[in-house]
């Protein structure tokens, strides 16, 4: 159950990359290198970055079933690297509402907490986005069901990235502005290695579940899609017969 429209994929998924494209670039500057290091260090960002890279392709996959004028199937890969970046804006969006909101949280050091445009964009955009992507535009049946102990990889990845970087941040650079930890739920020095361990055992949990979750979903509409490609052919077939 999907389309298989190339033009009108195509025309989604150009909408949708110039939407992550303009929330990545909002929380960047061209001339503060600082401000780039911290927000290059949020898992918001990073998950952005790999929805933007990972639509780039799916906008190559229309362009090349637009030229051979049909449906050019996925490479394994691409929809491994699909659900990867769906889970991962997923967890984005989970985070910032059920663990981050009401804590004054903001990734903008100087600016108001409250809702911006650039936290809507990335927050809330771009996964509503994601999500109908995969639902209305991506194959059915395509995830493996070791897919999401594999998609694990990216926060357990996050988590190593964060502690290295920590560790080389010294206490003297936070007078320009570098921050060592970009969570509060990550922070070693203020709330003891266990308290960090703990969010690390739920994060790791939360991600198998929504890992799990998709996989159902793609899973259980696959079958679906399946039984109803199986009677359109059993009724074109018994039409044949009656003429």
């Amino acid at each position: 159950m999907y389309i298989k429209n190339n033009r009108i994929n195509l025309i989604f998924r150009i909408t949708y990359l110039f939407i992550c494209g303009f929330g990545i670039v909002r929380h960047l500057s061209l001339h503060d290198k600082i401000k780039n290091i911290n927000m290059l260090s949020y898992f918001t960002i990073q998950s952005n970055i790999v929805c933007f890279f990972v639509m780039l392709c799916s906008i190559g996959h229309s362009f090349i079933s637009i030229r051979r004028k049909v449906y050019h199937n996925y490479a394994r890969l691409h929809l491994f690297l699909k659900g990867l970046a769906l889970v991962m804006i997923t967890i984005t969006f989970l985070t910032y509402n059920l663990v981050l909101t009401g804590t004054g949280f903001s990734m903008t050091t100087g600016f108001s907490a409250a809702l911006s445009l650039n936290d809507k964009i990335v927050h809330f955009i771009v996964p509503a986005l994601t999500w109908i992507e995969f639902l209305v535009f991506q194959p059915k049946g395509s995830f493996k069901f070791v897919d999401p102990l594999r998609w694990l990889l990216a926060p357990v990845l996050y988590f190593i990235f964060i502690m290295v970087k920590a560790r080389y941040v010294k206490p003297a650079t936070y007078g320009i502005g570098i921050k060592r930890y970009p969570y509060f739920f990550m922070d070693v020095e203020t709330y003891g290695p266990w308290y960090v361990i703990k969010y690390v055992f739920i994060f790791a949990i939360v991600t198998l579940i929504i890992g799990y979750i998709i996989r159902t979903i793609d899973f259980v509409l696959g079958m679906i899609y399946t039984k109803v490609q199986k009677f359109r052919i059993k009724k074109r077939a018994a039409r044949r017969k009656r003429c």
